[in-house]
């Protein structure tokens, strides 16, 4: 496959040098092309396979010199995969998106290549070996991560496969179909001159959301949300049977009985570990999905104070100077544009490309945000780009500018001198444990307290339920051989329906229709639980943040995480006390996430 991505890249290479001087993007696919993981990264000789020198277990064979100069040449491949991404979410035109692609697969190719060098065994002994030592613990972290990338990789062909059949599930679920409804769910016009029934209803999510508004039968409702479920299953369920049967054949290659326990082995919980986690989240919220938009119907809309958004963002900069931030606005030429430089504890950790939009159109716009380069100290600084319309006027963009910044300074103040351990953190558990509990922190001590407002309630109550229901759908999905689909889709749906019933109250008799309604399954699998997690504890956590001093505290344990502890190492400081899962479970089953 390397070949042929050079083969590629050479005749591409004629194109992309001659535009790259008029266009910077060209210059960076160019550039992408050429990178070369054989003669660029520096793989530590200890670990090469070609190294097949015996040497005693728990013997450390590869020296820190070479781990430092390791991640100093990976960062290369790894800042170029972090700007391929950002330019990808910047360019919609179909050339530069395709050069893009082109970039991301050489770059996927030379990570295959460059991990099939290592040695696994070589690798887990000097990972054992730094296990030994409490000062070389990050170390050891880092060597964890390398090792899961390792663990995670397909074959070529088969990630290529697998590419293409996400890909063309999104695309399915993208597609508009039609409900027919009967003459007695059929919908009227609301022009008397123009009145007529209208019975068939697109199945996007905004016709049938409309739909479900106007709709004053309960049971035309459920009939045109079923069929929004069921909207791709026939063309879907192909697609995702076969993703089923490459992650099945994946972990049973890799020792496990079935594909969740898989996917789990990352992290620090098991299959059943997690179902009592999704359990103790489960509660009938007496709503059902077609009924939700009548129910919302009746509360009060939320009042929103609407402010200037760089003002905003000054408040929330003073708000985080308490955990010793600082934040250096630099001057610049564009009237639309702030830089800012984020401090901690005297330490450079990186700026904030600050994007304002105006206009016509700029209270529409959505906050978002992209890495631009990740933080590693000792090795580089942090960048982010932050696009934010001129003013707030929504709840929406007040939200989603407190989990911008709070998952911004959660990724620049990470301690780690790897990339692989800032990104990815110890494990997926508390990868933006940290985001989440300053966003909560912020939410909090900025009196945004809408989500007391009991519209606000009913809204977060189902999206919470909803995310339990889909967990659960993914996990037992992933958990059975499902070679023969149709036998077993009778008990998914008894299964599924139950699950269904305890979260909104109602049955959902083809419930097994949920598995091919959403692309998560199919692109996140079983870590679809991971933000229904995150935020429970994130809850639970500020819950101990009762003084500043606390906070601070919090603070350095969660989001820097200097010291690179676990995650039950993390919950034994924050509540001074030893964890595991079963003093967790507890501590959420009967202190509850809600400040006493």
């Amino acid at each position: 496959m390397r070949k042929s991505i050079f083969a590629i890249s050479l005749s591409f290479n004629l194109l992309a040098t001659a535009l790259a001087v008029a266009n910077p993007l060209s210059l960076f696919v160019d550039q992408c092309l050429q990178f070369d993981a054989e003669s660029q990264v520096a793989i530590p000789n200890a670990w090469q396979s070609s190294s097949k020198t015996p040497y005693p277990p728990l013997t450390q064979s590869v020296s820190l010199n070479e781990l430092v100069a390791f991640e100093s040449s990976l960062l290369s491949l790894n800042n170029l995969n972090d700007r391929n991404n950002y330019y990808r979410r910047l360019t919609q035109q179909t050339e530069y998106q395709q050069n893009l692609l082109m970039c991301q697969v050489h770059l996927a190719d030379e990570l295959s290549w460059l991990l099939n060098q290592i040695d696994p065994q070589l690798l887990q002994a000097d990972k054992a070996s730094f296990k030994l030592s409490p000062h070389q613990q990050p170390y050891y972290w880092y060597l964890t991560s390398i090792q899961q990338l390792k663990n995670a990789k397909l074959n070529v062909d088969v990630k290529s496969m697998l590419h293409g059949l996400q890909t063309s599930i999104e695309y399915n679920l993208r597609q508009q179909y039609l409900f027919e409804a009967n003459a007695e769910c059929a919908l009227e016009t609301a022009s008397e001159s123009t009145k007529k029934s209208i019975n068939n209803i697109s199945t996007t999510a905004q016709n049938v959301a409309r739909y479900l508004l106007l709709q004053p039968k309960s049971s035309c409702r459920q009939q045109a949300w079923l069929a929004y479920q069921g909207r791709a299953k026939e063309v879907n369920q192909t697609n995702l049977l076969v993703i089923h049967k490459i992650k099945t054949k994946q972990a049973k290659e890799n020792g496990f009985a079935d594909s969740a326990d898989f996917q789990l082995k990352n992290s620090e919980l098991t299959v059943e570990q997690l179902s009592l986690f999704l359990n103790s989240q489960t509660e009938n919220i007496q709503v059902a999905p077609w009924d939700l938009p009548q129910a919302l119907k009746k509360q009060p809309k939320i009042a929103t104070e609407i402010q200037t958004t760089t003002h905003f963002i000054d408040t929330v900069f003073e708000q985080l100077s308490l955990f010793s931030l600082d934040f250096e606005r630099l001057p610049t030429s564009a009237n639309t544009t702030d830089i800012y430089r984020v401090w901690h504890k005297k330490r450079l950790l990186g700026e904030i490309f600050l994007d304002i939009n105006t206009g016509e159109a700029a209270q529409a716009v959505n906050v978002d945000y992209f890495t631009i380069k990740q933080s590693v100290v000792g090795q580089q600084l942090g960048q982010y780009a932050l696009n934010v319309p001129f003013e707030l006027t929504k709840v929406k963009q007040y939200d989603d500018l407190i989990f911008a910044l709070s998952d911004i300074v959660n990724q620049l103040a990470k301690g780690s001198q790897f990339y692989y351990v800032n990104q990815q953190n110890i494990s997926p558990l508390n990868q933006q444990l940290g985001t989440y509990w300053l966003a909560t922190w912020l939410t909090s001590n900025l009196k945004l307290d809408h989500e007391q407002h009991p519209r606000a309630k009913l809204i977060n109550s189902f999206k919470k339920q909803q995310l339990v229901f889909r967990s659960k759908v993914a996990l037992l999905f992933y958990q059975q051989d499902l070679s023969k689909f149709e036998l077993y889709q009778p008990i998914l749906n008894r299964i599924l329906s139950q699950s269904f019933e305890d979260s909104f109250g109602v049955p959902y008799l083809s419930a097994s229709d949920a598995i091919f309604s959403y692309l998560a399954i199919a692109n996140e699998g079983i870590s679809y639980y991971l933000l229904l997690w995150q935020q429970t504890l994130a809850q639970l956590i500020y819950n101990e943040s009762l003084s500043s001093s606390q906070a601070k505290a919090i603070f350095d344990v969660i989001v820097v995480n200097e010291h690179h502890q676990s995650l039950y190492d993390q919950l034994s400081a924050v509540f001074k006390q030893p964890m595991d899962f079963e003093h967790l479970l507890w501590r959420i089953n009967y202190v509850g996430t809600k400040q006493e």
